[in-house]
């Protein structure tokens, strides 16, 4: 080898896969400007299902089908490295035949997994709604066992559910469903039901006190279920314990607006939490860091009227909601309804530009869900068969 050479080159192909399975996205996609022969390795769809994965898009609520698929061009997230739409079946055509007879929503995405309900259009002979967790990428699905909680009755109410899924620490994935009860005057979080692709089952965790206002984002991070509750507090629940967390993200007396509204995300490897009040004119950005993981610490902050076009800068109030945080970059996604649009904004460089225009958007509670593939095989959820609400 001559002096002055890489052993890059030299290496075999496949031991430069097993480096490069070992390597986070941001870094992967820094790789593949080291060789043409890397680049080809990297977007070998032969490795794709060992390789990390980055943010390709967002899932959002539409009008007419119930939703759709935005891919984020190389421009706005150049940690894609491709600009491409992800290889996936984003109609999710693959569903059986009974989920395109009923009407069918989605309720979250977590690391490649949708979770998706579907419920019965006909009043004249209703049935129990059922859920459905697939992988797009591997157009592989399946339905779940019947909580105890299937609809509104007796005061109680099912409207949130989320997907857990962490393929680092486990193959399995879990499902978390809200149990709130309305007295007439409130709304409370009284237990959670909480579904394990491990057992099959699902089992009730009841709460010691009952939290107002659930805002309906739920976060998965580190075997943790984290649902933003009143006052910009954030209520934490683990898969395999009873624990409960309660951490608050500022001080009651820093409060402006009330209640709060508070959206929490993943970003960069942190638990992040941001004020999402329409009523507030000033966005910012927590993480959620310190020993024991229960001190939030303030990152950044943003005027949203600064993100308005002209002249809807000086003549509207700002009406943006947010859609996401990019889990490899200082990127955070707003949906600006002012202007029917996708923003982008860099919050270490505060700036800002147009991903598209979301003209066929469906206002909803929860309209946008990130979606970073995952290639693996081996959706499974072994002991639900015969509990499934697809068997006979």
């Amino acid at each position: 080898m001559d002096q002055g050479t890489t052993a890059a080159p030299y290496l075999p192909d496949e031991l430069v896969v097993e480096i490069l399975v070992r390597l986070p996205a941001k870094l992967l996609c820094r790789f593949k400007c080291v060789s043409r022969r890397w680049r080809r390795l990297i977007s070998d769809p032969a490795h794709r299902a060992r390789l990390a994965q980055t943010l390709s898009g967002f899932f959002f609520v539409s009008s007419n089908p119930g939703w759709r698929f935005i891919g984020l061009p190389s421009s706005v997230t150049p940690l894609r490295g491709d600009g491409g739409q992800p290889l996936v079946d984003a109609t999710l055509s693959f569903l059986p035949p009974i989920c395109r007879e009923r009407k069918t929503e989605i309720l979250d995405s977590c690391n490649g997994l949708l979770l998706l309900l579907c419920s019965d259009q006909h009043p004249s002979r209703p049935s129990p709604p059922f859920y459905i967790v697939c992988n797009p990428a591997t157009r592989e699905w399946v339905a779940l066992p019947q909580p105890k909680y299937t609809e509104y009755r007796e005061g109680m109410r099912v409207w949130y559910a989320a997907v857990g899924f962490d393929p680092a620490i486990s193959l399995h994935f879990y499902v978390f469903q809200v149990v709130e009860e309305n007295d007439g005057m409130q709304v409370f979080v009284v237990a959670v039901e909480v579904y394990s692709s491990e057992t099959g089952t699902w089992d009730i965790r009841e709460c010691k006190r009952a939290w107002l206002n659930f805002l309906g984002r739920m976060t998965y991070f580190n075997g943790f279920m984290h649902l933003p509750v009143e006052y910009e507090s954030v209520v934490s629940l683990d898969t395999k314990g009873k624990a409960w967390q309660l951490t608050q993200v500022q001080p009651l007396e820093h409060h402006c607006y009330g209640l709060g509204r508070g959206y929490v995300g993943l970003s960069q490897g942190w638990l992040v939490y941001a004020n999402n009040d329409p009523k507030d004119d000033i966005l910012s950005v927590y993480i959620l860091e310190g020993q024991d993981g229960a001190e939030w610490t303030l990152k950044h902050s943003v005027s949203k009227r600064d993100l308005l076009f002209e002249p809807w800068k000086r003549l509207v109030r700002p009406t943006y909601y947010i859609a996401g945080f990019h889990p490899d970059g200082d990127l955070i996604f707003f949906y600006d309804r002012t202007q029917n649009t996708l923003i982008s904004y860099n919050m270490n460089r505060s700036d800002w530009q147009v991903v598209c225009a979301l003209e066929d958007f469906e206002h909803a509670h929860h309209p946008f869900f990130p979606y970073v593939p995952w290639y693996s095989r081996g959706l499974a959820s072994p002991n639900s068969a015969s509990n499934s609400p697809l068997q006979g």
